[in-house]
């Protein structure tokens, strides 16, 4: 979707919550609580509902918004700017940090805090629980970080094993995918073998590594 595109169907506030609504409620809306609909009716103000069921309210009808239970719940932020947002995270490839969301969206008046918050909270409930190891064309190598610890001071040593002294990390990415990266502490065929083990399904179309013998 261009930014042409996604500005002509996202023009205003109403746009995005008819989007939201259709997304979450496809076949009516339903009671975040009790989850019936039938016990659901309009009420004056807009994009609020009432739920008149016994079970999920304490004295007086539980009211609820299209927010509720959502990423966008609890804050001041207008959807509209959530999705814009949402949009310009989607789309930069090397990510986009809260100073530049912020002058993007939210002004030089407002917190950085906001703009921190707003930027987090997408990439959380963007979370996949489904996605556990990296598969297609799978590429692993390991780096060493740092100065070497030969040269620092003797106060500032940390005796670490690995490439020559540096911290050593391991990272294995799939072709247009993830990224998955740990600290190790050595690079032997054990803990090579545990990482590529967790990182990497064994539905994999190809690992590719170096000649580095402990991948063998």
């Amino acid at each position: 979707m261009t930014f042409q595109e996604f500005m002509a169907k996202f023009p205003d506030e109403n746009a995005c919550r008819e989007y939201l609504m259709m997304r979450r409620w496809p076949d009516g809306v339903r009671c975040p609580r009790c989850g019936k609909s039938e016990t659901v009716y309009n009420i004056n103000q807009p994009w609020k509902w009432e739920c008149s069921n016994k079970a999920c309210r304490s004295g007086n009808a539980y009211r609820f918004s299209i927010l509720v239970g959502t990423v966008f719940e609890n804050t001041n932020v207008p959807l509209e700017t959530w999705f814009k947002v949402l949009y310009t995270i989607l789309q930069s490839k090397k990510g986009v940090s809260s100073r530049q969301l912020r002058r993007m969206f939210f002004g030089e008046r407002s917190s950085l805090h906001t703009a921190w918050y707003v930027g987090h909270r997408l990439r959380a409930g963007m979370k996949d629980d489904d996605f556990k190891q990296l598969m297609g064309i799978v590429e692993i190598d390991e780096m060493g970080l740092g100065g070497k610890d030969k040269n620092r001071h003797a106060n500032k040593k940390q005796h670490i094993t690995g490439l020559s002294g540096k911290t050593t990390v391991i990272g294995a990415i799939a072709r247009k995918g993830n990224v998955v990266c740990q600290i190790i502490e050595n690079t032997d065929a054990r803990t090579l073998n545990s990482f590529v083990c967790k990182a990497v399904s064994d539905k994999v179309d190809l690992v590719a590594t170096d000649e580095y013998g402990g991948y063998n």
